[in-house]
């Protein structure tokens, strides 16, 4: 069988021999790195990008839909049409497409022997069910479902672009396990990522990845037909949506791990804990797929065992992996770069994780409270991958089409979340509903809340458009530059 060659894991922690570091670390020459790698890494890399140029363009009109200075949509339709289309691409496609090209960049660090047909069919099934996605939101076309974690569009395109999509996502995951299961059991279970901990972490998110389809197909087998189509639509996207938060809070881990290791040279402390943690996910996971097969989907979504299986597992987890990570980065004995985004885009993904997390905590209600607090936890994740794109841009032998952007996109990204979300949990505190369209609720506070969020979305909208012409226009070039 095929198999994608796999690279020396350089700079492996604990080396005390590590270079002075440049604003992006690199790991390797890309010469070193085999082409079926870069050329996944590359096509993965673009699909997700692509996806937050789509995700942008709707969060725009959703964003100033909402915005009273600006109230740019005429209709609750096209509202509703735009707040589901950027839910999917900023959420759903975004994030496990880039997860993708975690597993081939983890794969080759941990060398592991990754399939080559399997990852390649993986990509151009995301791809088909992507764009497939993307003809309901750009036609606007299609009746929107705004259901929690998988928003729906109901057309035949999105329909079988989500089912392409998954497809894809779930073979790439099972590939990974493949490879990297043997590997893990043969060296002595979690003892075999000392070197690595991000091919473990990315084992986690493939284990999650594969659960929650079958999570989502058990789903649509049970669901009771006399049941009204939109709660149906609730009920099948419930679980499978809550267990792929494993893959991305997974996903955030190790691009933290990736980014600690090569910004600051840190080894991080206790090792054996943080193996422990990252293991303690698998029953949580498992268990909420396993409900599926002896309640029915309705019943999940009104009972409490879904969301305590979820939360309680990530909380337990994430938490201290969050403050081992913070911890092992700041107490570094050399300057902080501040200016690599490896650096910056993880040091704002751990002030949004934890403000989000607060926010979660505090007034939640069903009211924008609720999205100010997803946004801190998307928003981090976001800022995780952001951070690591430009690495894994140079380990495809190509570089950033403007360095001095990498040293303040995230900056400026992130503070425009941070409005977001301060925005949005102050009008929620007086009263404004979430996924409304129009304002004849608005009491004058909420109105000055909701114009706050406007402007942190120009903000945010300035920094992804910045980051994906800085990190795009380089994969869309046929001719490779040198490292």
């Amino acid at each position: 069988m095929p198999v994608l060659g796999s690279g020396p894991a350089i700079l492996r922690r604990g080396s005390d021999a590590a270079p002075a570091l440049p604003a992006v670390a690199r790991p390797a020459p890309a010469a070193l790195v085999p082409t079926d790698t870069r050329r996944l890494l590359v096509g993965w890399l673009g699909l997700a990008l692509a996806s937050l140029v789509i995700a942008g363009f709707f969060a725009m009109l959703a964003a100033f839909a909402r915005t009273p200075a600006v109230q740019i949509l005429p209709t609750a339709e096209l509202f509703h049409l735009s707040l589901t289309s950027h839910v999917t691409f900023a959420f759903t496609v975004w994030f496990v497409t880039f997860a993708g090209a975690l597993w081939i960049y983890a794969a080759w660090r941990a060398n592991y022997r990754l399939s080559w047909w399997a990852s390649w069919t993986a990509l151009w099934l995301a791809v088909a069910g992507s764009a497939g996605l993307a003809v309901p939101a750009l036609s606007a076309s299609g009746k929107p479902y705004l259901n929690d974690y998988l928003p729906i569009i109901d057309h035949p395109f999105f329909w079988a672009g989500l089912v392409l999509l998954g497809a894809g996502m779930s073979l790439q995951a099972g590939a990974y396990l493949a490879a990297s299961l043997p590997v893990l059991l043969r060296r002595g279970g979690a003892r075999a990522a000392d070197d690595s901990p991000e091919a473990l972490a990315m084992a986690v998110g493939a284990a999650a990845t594969v659960i929650a389809t079958g999570a989502f197909a058990l789903a649509l087998l049970r669901l009771d037909p006399s049941v009204p189509f939109g709660y149906r639509l609730r009920a099948f996207a419930w679980g499978g949506g809550h267990i792929l938060q494993f893959l991305h809070v997974a996903g955030m881990a190790a691009a933290w791990f990736v980014s600690i290791a090569l910004s600051v040279a840190v080894v991080l402390p206790a090792r054996r804990v943080l193996r422990g943690l990252l293991w303690a996910l698998l029953p949580f996971m498992a268990a909420a797929g396993a409900v599926y097969i002896v309640e029915r989907p309705e019943t999940l979504l009104i009972n409490r065992w879904i969301t305590l299986l979820t939360f309680g597992g990530l909380g337990a987890a994430a938490v201290p992996v969050l403050l081992m990570t913070a911890s092992a980065a700041f107490r570094a004995k050399r300057p902080l770069p501040w200016s690599s985004p490896l650096f910056s885009g993880m040091t704002v993904s751990f002030a949004l994780f934890a403000i989000g997390g607060i926010m979660g905590l505090i007034g939640f209600t069903q009211d924008t409270r609720v999205p100010a607090h997803y946004h801190g936890m998307v928003g981090a994740v976001t800022l995780a991958y952001m951070g690591l794109t430009p690495l894994l841009l140079e380990i495809c032998g190509r570089q950033p089409w403007r360095q001095r952007w990498m040293r303040w996109q995230p900056w400026l990204y992130g503070v425009g979340l941070l409005g977001i979300m301060a925005g949005m949990h102050w009008a929620g505190g007086h009263g404004a509903p979430r996924k409304t369209f129009g304002f004849t609720w608005a009491n004058a506070q909420a109105l000055i809340g909701l114009n706050l969020m406007g402007l942190g979305s120009a903000l945010a909208i300035a920094g992804g458009l910045a980051f994906v012409i800085n990190m795009g226009l380089p994969l869309v070039r046929r001719r490779e530059t040198a490292p």
